[in-house]
């Protein structure tokens, strides 16, 4: 874990530890998903907390909030970020759709940039975790994309394969509830699978993204295997 002020960056086994430790959060009942746009991937350098002191100038000095809007960003090196505290409201949308909203800020433009594995697992399971931890059940009601709110392509046209409600039942809500009940990881799951078949490892680890819904499938296969 890293430290920048109020800044926390961590990895995805250091962010699990620290928000299931979580005391003193408010109640939350939906989570906002957002796509920086800008800054993009090509803008990331190893720049984390410059990014995130730039975000909050900007919510701050331009669009007038008292701090930074979202409570976490995902980067493209799967490396999660705590911003606004979780006693706040989230300050992604307008008013009043912030009223018991997490905000979710994923750094990159998913209009145009390609999602990295790593941020990919790092979303999936930060929302994972967050349903969890506050008793959200994963829907379209509740875990809501900034362009079903306001005219934009937020979250991006690219994000877990469209950003329309149908996209997000079929590609990214499977994911978060496989993720809620199952421990495995697609690395992990996958090694028992080719395991069973009698297939190459390698050759699958390097298509796991020939479709938004095969590392969740690769996961029920293990699980009906008995994978823990």
């Amino acid at each position: 874990m890293k430290q920048d002020g109020k800044f926390l960056l961590m990895n995805r086994e250091e962010f699990r530890v620290y928000i299931e430790g979580l005391i003193g959060a408010k109640t939350f009942k939906t989570i906002q998903q957002h796509h920086t746009a800008s800054p993009a991937y090509k803008d990331v350098k190893n720049n984390h907390f410059a990014l995130m002191r730039s975000m909050e100038n900007y919510h701050v000095n331009t669009l007038k909030m008292s701090e930074i809007a979202q409570h976490f960003s995902t980067f493209p090196d799967g490396t999660i970020c705590v911003g606004r505290p979780l006693s706040k409201d989230g300050g992604g949308f307008l008013s009043p759709g912030n009223r018991d909203s997490i905000t979710i800020e994923n750094v990159g433009n998913f209009d145009t940039d390609i999602m990295t594995e790593e941020q990919r697992h790092s979303i999936i399971l930060l929302n994972a975790l967050l349903c969890k931890k506050f008793n959200i059940v994963p829907s379209t009601s509740t875990l809501i994309y900034h362009c079903w709110v306001q005219n934009k392509s937020c979250p991006g046209t690219k994000y877990f394969g469209g950003n329309t409600k149908a996209a997000a039942e079929n590609n990214f809500i499977p994911l978060i509830k496989l993720e809620m009940e199952e421990p495995l990881t697609y690395e992990e799951a996958l090694k028992i699978v080719v395991e069973k078949i009698d297939s190459n490892y390698k050759y699958w680890l390097k298509r796991k993204d020939i479709d938004p819904a095969f590392q969740g499938l690769i996961i029920k296969i293990a699980k009906s295997y008995g994978g823990k």
